[in-house]
C-alpha cells in the first residue's frame, strides 16, 4: 500500500514537516521482506505498533531487532530494514532543528547510534500512544493521536531561531546553497553558523549538504527508475558522474548499479514527497 503523507495540526507546522502513515500486509508463507533505505536529511520519529522490524547498518552486517518507536535522523550512512508481516508505521518528519527543539538535545549525541528508543528519552508514555495506535480504526485517528501528543509538549519547544528558516532552505534547495549564504541568512559567522548548526542538526552544514543531495539522487532513481544515472547527477548538482559513484560507496557501500539492482527488488518505494 501507498504511503498517505498527512500536514500536521496548524499549531505544529513551524515543527513538523508532515505525518507518513503506511500499514501493509506481507505473505508470511515467504521470508520476511528486506528493503534499502539511503542516507536521509531528515530528523524524524517512528512509530511501530503492530510487528517489529529489524535494521542492519550497511558497515556492520548484523541485524537486530529495533524498539517500537525510534528516534532517528539525519543519518550519514545505509540501513537495510527488515520488515515484519504486518507493517504498521507512523513517522512524524520533523522540520530541519524540529526534534532538537523538541528534545532540547545536542543531536550530535544520536550520531552512529542504531535504533534510538524513544521511551529512553522521551519516556514510558510513548507506551500509551503506541496502544492507542495500536487500537486506532483509521489512519487519520493515529494521525489525529501523534498531533495530540505533540501538541502537549508544544510549550516546552526550544526558541524558534533564523537558522531554522534557513535549514529548511537549505533542504528546499537540494543541498547546493552555499555555507556564506546560509550564514548570512541566519544572521551569524560561518563559525558560530557551523556551531549552532551541529547542535541542532548534527552534522556540519557541509556534511549534510551532501546527504541531502545524495538523498535526493537515490530518490529521483527510485521513483523514476527509466531516468539514467548521468542525467540524475546533473539534476542533483554533481561535477560528474564519477562524484556520484564516489558518494555512494562512501556513504550507501554500493556503487550504483547494485542500488538499483537491490531497489528493483525491493517490495515497496519511498515515493515521492518523502523528505523534500
Amino acid at each position: 500500500m501507498d504511503p498517505y503523507f498527512f500536514s500536521p495540526h496548524p499549531a505544529l507546522k513551524e515543527l513538523v514537516n508532515n505525518i507518513m502513515i503506511s500499514r501493509v500486509d506481507f505473505d508470511n508463507s515467504k521470508p520476511r521482506p528486506v528493503f534499502p533505505f539511503p542516507p536521509f536529511p531528515e530528523q524524524s520519529l517512528f512509530f511501530y505498533p503492530c510487528d517489529k522490524i529489524c535494521a542492519e547498518r550497511s558497515d556492520k552486517k548484523e541485524e537486530a531487532d529495533a524498539p517500537p518507536c525510534i528516534i532517528g535522523g539525519p543519518r550519514s550512512d545505509r540501513l537495510n530494514i527488515r520488515f515484519g508481516y504486518h507493517h504498521l508505521v507512523i513517522k512524524v518528519s520533523f522540520q530541519p532543528g524540529g526534534l532538537y527543539r523538541l528534545l532540547a538535545l545536542p543531536m550530535q549525541k544520536f550520531l552512529g547510534v542504531k535504533g534510538i528508543d524513544a521511551r529512553d528519552v522521551l519516556g514510558n508514555e510513548l507506551n500509551i500512544i503506541l496502544e492507542r495506535l495500536r487500537e486506532a480504526g483509521s489512519f487519520y485517528e493515529m494521525k489525529t493521536i501523534v498531533d495530540q501528543y505533540l501538541l502537549s509538549k508544544a510549550n516546552r519547544l526550544k526558541q524558534h531561531l533564523p537558522i531554522d528558516h534557513v535549514m529548511i532552505y537549505l533542504l528546499k534547495g537540494g543541498g547546493l546553497i552555499s555555507i556564506d549564504d546560509l550564514a548570512s541568512s541566519a544572521c551569524l559567522s560561518n563559525r558560530q553558523f557551523d556551531r549552532v548548526f551541529k547542535e541542532r542538526i548534527g552534522l556540519s552544514p557541509k556534511f549534510f549538504s551532501r546527504v541531502v543531495r545524495f538523498a535526493r539522487a537515490w530518490v529521483i532513481k527510485e521513483t523514476q527508475p527509466d531516468i539514467s544515472w548521468i542525467k540524475i547527477a546533473h539534476e542533483c548538482g554533481y561535477y560528474d558522474q564519477m562524484h556520484l559513484i564516489r558518494d555512494f560507496k562512501e556513504l550507501a557501500g554500493s556503487n550504483p548499479s547494485q542500488i538499483e539492482a537491490e531497489l528493483l527488488e525491493a517490495p515497496m518505494s519511498l515515493k515521492n514527497g518523502v523528505f523534500l
